[in-house]
């Protein structure tokens, strides 16, 4: 009786042993992913250097200031475009030039279609904007010229709320799309 015991015990454990080692895997054999990064399949950040354009002292000219932006790799144009236009939000880096855009102005959206930005803003662009035919001209083609430095985009129609105005300012028709101005920039 006790062999009969002994040997059920033996293959009992023969058994378990065979069913544990049978349930591992080594990472050679497993899932193809065991070993490898996390963050392996996601787009690695690239930094892109863009011109940003933003008014003089005097409002007379726009003036170059280069920027690095970080943006996933292979970031479409319509996402740095936002980073553009937030980067313009933000205002200047360098102390001798004046903001172009409201800073409590919000971008709510931008679309990319057949070579026309539609950057749509919140009202704040409007109604704390300062004023004047230079300070419309400046906010306007420093945004036009920003953005027209991606090869994608040749014109820009302003949005506001999400609708075509017919200007920002009173001076400036924006009702249709604008192109580049290079005569207002600083040589």
């Amino acid at each position: 009786m006790k062999v009969k015991s002994s040997l059920l015990v033996f293959i009992l454990s023969l058994l378990l042993a065979v069913t544990a080692l049978g349930g591992c895997k080594t990472a050679s054999q497993g899932d193809p992913n065991t070993n490898k990064d996390p963050g392996a399949n996601q787009p690695r950040p690239a930094t892109v250097e863009v011109t940003l354009f933003f008014s003089d002292d005097q409002a007379e000219y726009l003036v170059p200031e280069k920027r690095n932006l970080t943006v996933k790799e292979g970031a479409s144009d319509e996402l740095l475009a936002g980073n553009i236009v937030k980067e313009l939000i933000a205002g200047p880096k360098n102390k001798d030039l004046q903001p172009t855009i409201p800073a409590e102005s919000k971008l709510l959206s931008l679309k990319i279609s057949e070579g026309i930005a539609s950057v749509n803003f919140s009202d704040e662009i409007k109604s704390k904007h300062p004023g004047g035919s230079a300070g419309e001209t400046m906010t306007m083609y420093s945004l036009i010229n920003s953005l027209t430095e991606i090869n994608s985009i040749d014109k820009v129609q302003l949005l506001i709320e999400g609708k075509k105005v017919e200007t920002l300012a009173g001076h400036l028709d924006t009702s249709g799309p604008l192109e580049r101005n290079e005569d207002i920039i600083k040589k």
